[in-house]
């Protein structure tokens, strides 16, 4: 009788390469991050518009707004953020966790 493997969660990375500091922190927490891009795109106040965009993968959220995505300017705001999310269990979250994939 074979013993079940499982596969290890993996973090996606989109856009520029990101700063060490932010995939260290994302890559030890696959089971929460589920993609990270780095680029343009957004009204953050730097040139280009350049932020650090997460998704979470379901289950997870900011503790405060119940957000799933998160957008920053910086490495050090994206962190904080990061730090402070918190399981969920909305409706969206249970049903992409009743599919078993770890994504959405």
């Amino acid at each position: 009788m074979s013993t079940p493997t499982t596969t290890p969660l993996a973090v996606k990375y989109s856009g520029d390469k990101p700063p060490a500091t932010l995939r260290r922190w994302c890559d030890a927490h696959a089971d929460r991050v589920y993609e990270l891009h780095c680029g343009g795109g957004y009204d953050s106040g730097r040139p280009n518009g350049f932020a650090y965009d997460v998704m979470l993968r379901p289950g997870w959220s900011m503790s405060d707004d119940a957000c799933h995505i998160l957008i920053e300017p910086t490495v050090a705001d994206m962190l904080r953020q990061l730090r402070a999310i918190a399981r969920c269990t909305c409706s969206d979250c249970i049903e992409a966790l009743a599919k078993g994939t770890g994504s959405w």
